[in-house]
């Protein structure tokens, strides 16, 4: 099949399958509604301080750290320190999170039971058949044990997914740790196994990446390298099969297209294809993306309980915390804070509490301000930098998710030359974001 490829969406996804498809000697044009590239991925200056209104981190992936060197941004990563500390709260103490069988028998988070249980995990059996219709929650409780599920699992995901992990299907949400268990009878000796099958050869920098002008350096390359095939303001207003040919009703007018590769939202995907591929519009419709509040807070670092050095914290669910959790931004990356101040990006609402998202602005600072002083990482009012509101965020692999992506291949196989990319598929980190866009665009 001849001729260009139209991609609709100028996030991560969209930019990675074009400049794929261009590095291939492939025709290509992106169609992306609003007038900047990036999607979710957005870094701004405000009042000296750097924030990110989307993903703060980034873990370099093998393909991901290739991207950023072949583009020209490998000078300009930071690199937090890999050792640097995670803290979980719970009942009004940070605990460090262990991140070794030394550092677990000392941690207080779990009791010596609960440590026993976490042990002991490779000798637990293995659960006969696929884990399809098992919660990330129930997997944990039954190969962790119940205490490691509820103080280190559960905070975990509600710092990925902002999601509940009594609500996540662990093939999807986690698909390693169902396969480990599934291949090698525990999580320990999986992880143990994928490790010593790495292919030789360069490995990406260890620590959480960013760079000296923010998350956004990525796509603003990616996009600068497209150059005009990016085109801006451009929404897409409908999209027909026609004759082995796809006809793009665009901002510009009328395109036509060999192949089209949607690298837009779950809901605007389903919206797209409503008309031709009804299943794929129903299992996109059917994710969920609860709404999440993003807040960046500043105060002074002389104003501090303690000084703050760590990734940052997440929350053990409570009754009496409404956030769920913290990235200590200043402590991961140089230029985030003017001197003297510290930076703190904070999340509430997601799907364990969405009601949380909705909050006034000063009912919303005030509960996140009470959570913080709880925990005692800072104490007194803070300044506020930015609020940002997700109407609908992070995509929840809910129950049934693996049914849904596998309507998106029975479409696919429909309707050649259709492709579906996105963080709904393959993965939420921006990782797998990029993957999941070089797998469109091959």
């Amino acid at each position: 099949m001849t001729g260009p490829t139209a991609v609709v969406g100028a996030g991560l996804s969209g930019l990675t399958a074009a400049r794929a498809l261009a590095r291939a000697g492939r025709e290509v044009v992106v169609f992306e509604e609003s007038v900047r590239a990036g999607g979710a991925v957005r870094s701004e200056a405000r009042g000296g301080f750097l924030i990110e209104l989307g993903p703060n981190t980034v873990r370099p992936t093998p393909e991901l750290w290739r991207l950023i060197e072949e583009v020209g941004l490998a000078r300009e990563a930071l690199f937090a320190p890999p050792r640097l500390p995670r803290y979980v709260e719970h009942a009004g103490r940070l605990h460090a999170l262990p991140m070794s069988p030394p550092a677990l028998l000392g941690s207080r988070l779990l009791s010596a039971a609960g440590k026993l249980r976490l042990l002991g995990e490779p000798l637990r059996r293995r659960r006969r058949g696929e884990a399809d219709d098992e919660s990330v929650r129930d997997f944990a409780a039954r190969r962790l044990g119940p205490e490691a599920a509820e103080r280190m699992i559960e905070p975990f995901v509600g710092g990925i997914f902002a999601g509940s992990a009594a609500e996540l299907e662990v093939s999807s949400a986690f698909p390693s740790l169902a396969r480990w268990e599934r291949e090698r009878g525990s999580i320990v000796a999986g992880a143990i196994a994928e490790r010593r099958r790495r292919p030789a050869g360069p490995r990406p920098p260890r620590g959480l990446l960013s760079f000296r002008e923010g998350l956004e350096a990525l796509p603003r390359a990616l996009a600068a390298e497209l150059g005009d095939r990016v085109r801006l303001g451009r929404p897409l207003r409908a999209l027909n099969p026609a004759a082995g040919r796809w006809l793009l009703e665009t901002g510009e007018g009328r395109f036509e297209a060999a192949r089209v590769i949607l690298a837009v939202p779950a809901w605007r995907a389903a919206d797209i294809v409503t008309g031709f591929a009804p299943e794929a519009a129903t299992a996109l419709g059917a994710i969920p993306h609860p709404p999440l509040a993003v807040l960046h807070l500043a105060y002074p670092a002389s104003g501090l309980p303690r000084p703050l050095h760590g990734f940052g914290h997440l929350i053990v669910p409570s009754p009496e915390r409404r956030i769920l959790g913290a990235v200590w931004s200043s402590c991961l990356f140089s230029g985030r804070a003017p001197d003297g101040q510290v930076l703190l990006t904070v999340f509430a609402g997601g799907a364990r509490d969405p009601d949380t998202a909705a909050l006034p602005d000063a009912e919303l600072v005030s509960a996140t301000a009470h959570d913080l002083a709880a925990a005692g990482v800072c104490a007194g009012d803070p300044s506020v930098v930015a609020i940002t509101r997700w109407k609908r965020s992070i995509p929840q692999y809910t129950f049934g998710h693996r049914e849904r992506m596998r309507a998106l291949e029975r479409e696919e196989a429909r309707w050649p030359g259709l492709r579906f990319a996105g963080n709904y598929r393959g993965g939420v980190s921006v990782g797998d974001v990029v993957k999941s866009g070089m797998e469109a665009g091959s």
